[in-house]
């Protein structure tokens, strides 16, 4: 009798061996097997359990499920995860995505700011990018928080690419944009050309704007800045439409009219004198760095000559020429 049951109890043994033995082989086949069928970013919650992330992920049936929950208690610590916003590569397996999900190693979103637009355009941006709370404070508000030397954000913010984790306030990226400008620009204005027509930081950035929407082209910037610091020394309006676009505001229809140039604002270069008040657009490294150091030239006056770049003139007669060349084609 007791040789028998030492038999049975043998055979349950091994019976049993082989059922754990496969339920493992099972389990290690379905961690271990690619899943995702294509990339995606997930944010995990605090408290959500790595089983309800699998399950959220893909189909998980009932069998699944049990082994899932039977490798977990044999593996305890690949359940442990972090709660964050993380990138699945496509083809992961739940090995891998466990893996992402304990690294704590979140998902960096990334945001463009690009030189030459304005403060509105950037402000849509700041608004609608995913993962980031939008500005909760008036542009005015912020630059009163930042002590900027303007109530008026424009140009104060480096156009760069910025990188948030899921949940960054706009603030933090507006922050770190206005103290990467006043670093740089701080730096260009201690070591620019002494012979500026300019009295502050502020004004050099305002210039570089200038540069920035008048030229695209880099190695252009230079010298279409020696063109206004040439004019500012000798007293001369800046005559840029740019800035003739930017007093416009909403009411700009795409064309420069005669009566544009004559209107009376703040911005029209065509009716004022010297710069405007505050910068008209963003701008980046190198317009600020030809604004600190312009080329020297005896130049007054550039026109568009239709291949994306200028032709420069040191004289008016110089110039109407190039006009009736590249504009009127006469």
């Amino acid at each position: 009798m007791r040789k028998a049951f030492l038999i049975i109890s043998l055979f349950l043994v091994i019976g049993l061996s082989g059922l754990l033995f496969k339920g493992y082989k099972f389990a290690h086949q379905l961690w271990i097997k690619p899943n995702l069928t294509k990339s995606q970013l997930y944010t995990l919650k605090p408290g959500e359990r790595l089983i309800d992330v699998l399950s959220q992920l893909t189909v998980l049936n009932k069998t699944q499920q049990i082994s899932l929950k039977f490798w977990f208690r044999i593996h305890p610590k690949l359940a442990r995860i972090k709660a964050g916003t993380y990138e699945l590569p496509a083809q992961s397996s739940f090995a891998d995505i466990a893996a992402i999900l304990r690294s704590g190693k979140v998902y960096q979103y990334h945001l463009t700011l690009v030189e030459g637009e304005t403060l509105s355009q950037w402000w849509q941006r700041l608004s609608n990018s995913p993962g980031l709370i939008p500005p909760q404070k008036s542009p005015e508000e912020i630059a009163a928080q930042l002590k900027a030397p303007s109530t008026n954000l424009e140009g104060l913010l480096l156009p760069e690419t910025y990188y948030y984790t899921h949940g960054t306030k706009a603030i933090a990226v507006i922050r770190r944009a206005y103290h990467s400008m006043e670093q740089i620009s701080s730096q260009l204005w201690e070591n620019r050309d002494k012979d500026l027509p300019l009295t502050s930081r502020y004004q050099l950035i305002i210039l570089a704007s200038l540069i920035q929407k008048e030229t695209g082209i880099n190695s252009e910037m230079p010298k279409v800045a020696s063109v206004f610091v040439n004019r500012l020394h000798k007293g001369m309006r800046l005559q840029t439409d740019p800035t003739v676009i930017y007093g416009l505001g909403d009411a700009y229809n795409g064309h420069i009219t005669r009566a544009d140039l004559k209107a009376k604002n703040a911005y029209n270069t065509y009716v004022i004198h010297g710069l405007p008040p505050t910068p008209i657009a963003m701008p980046g490294k190198v317009a600020l760095k030809a604004a600190a150091h312009p080329e020297q030239t005896h130049y007054y006056y550039f026109v568009a000559d239709g291949t994306g770049g200028h032709h420069f003139s040191q004289t008016l007669k110089q110039h109407n020429r190039a006009v009736r060349k590249y504009i009127l084609n006469r």
